[in-house]
């Protein structure tokens, strides 16, 4: 189980291209919640958080989580280095409004990419390469948004 706790979320807005969204991350007894505005001025439309990660076992397969969300869309992201080259790799998270859900994925089924670009060639992730995890909401519609992250384990 990760300690969500235990080490600082850090948020990049899209301010790093000119946008203007706003995320913002809160601590509490060990939940996490992912919050703030989303605004497609100045070519913008996304904001994510992560948090630096032990390293894990090369044997971990498959990641659990649990979160509450608001029926956005979601991506779970898993940062690594391949080659001494940051990639990303991402899965799609759907929510469902005010509902606490359970999802499980395979790490080979995480797709690599490096700023929002798919890297068809990256090879398959593997767990101990994994730095850090995080989420990124992206769709590109001015709106709120809230994720409520309860629970992630690696297995």
């Amino acid at each position: 189980m990760i300690d969500l706790g235990d080490a600082p979320w850090y948020i990049t807005n899209d301010a790093v291209m000119g946008g203007l969204s706003q995320g913002k991350v809160q601590q509490a007894e060990q939940k996490v919640m992912f919050f703030g505005t989303i605004s497609i001025e100045n070519n913008g439309g996304f904001t994510s958080t992560f948090k630096p990660i032990k390293p894990l076992a090369k044997e971990i397969t498959t990641i659990k989580l649990c979160v509450q969300g608001d029926g956005n869309d979601y991506q779970l992201r898993l940062k690594s280095r391949v080659m001494d080259f940051p990639l990303a790799y991402k899965v799609m998270l759907s929510t469902q409004a005010g509902q606490s859900l359970c999802y499980q994925f395979n790490l080979k089924d995480f797709t690599a990419t490096h700023r929002g670009r798919a890297i068809d060639t990256a090879p398959v992730l593997l767990a101990s390469s994994v730095s850090e995890l995080g989420f990124l909401i992206a769709n590109k519609q001015p709106n709120t948004f809230a994720l409520e992250i309860q629970s992630i384990e690696f297995s």
